[in-house]
């Protein structure tokens, strides 16, 4: 379904560049993304792997999902909440990333997929 940020959210376009095969079954739906960025390489999701998240509303504190942060922007992050908080947590050797913290009262958060499976590029 196109290209997914691994940094900041970038705007989330369903832009299908083509088909994948996978053996994940379970009756659950499933897609898959391009990664851009490095904000989760020590995960070992770098720039230009293809993830495979289950499409899912929720996950667990601490899994990596695909998130859109307001109303179209999409990242893959650790992903924590609290009651009025969620954290975007990157796992990357580039110090440059850090936590993203979102009030959910001022800034909406999606969860719309956990990344159950990564293709790396050689």
């Amino acid at each position: 379904l196109g290209r997914v940020s691994a940094g900041m959210p970038l705007y989330a376009e369903e832009n299908i560049e083509g088909y994948i095969y996978t053996d994940l079954n379970g009756g659950a739906e499933y897609f898959a993304l391009r990664v851009s960025g490095d904000s989760m390489n020590s995960a070992r999701i770098s720039d230009g792997d293809l993830i495979v998240a289950r499409r899912q509303d929720t996950v667990e504190q601490g899994e990596i999902a695909v998130v859109i942060v307001g109303d179209d922007e999409a990242t893959i992050k650790r992903f924590y909440q609290t009651d009025t908080v969620v954290t975007l947590m990157p796992q990357s050797t580039n110090p440059a990333h850090k936590p993203q913290i979102y009030n959910l009262d001022e800034t909406h958060i999606t969860v719309i997929g956990k990344v159950v499976k990564v293709e790396f590029m050689i």
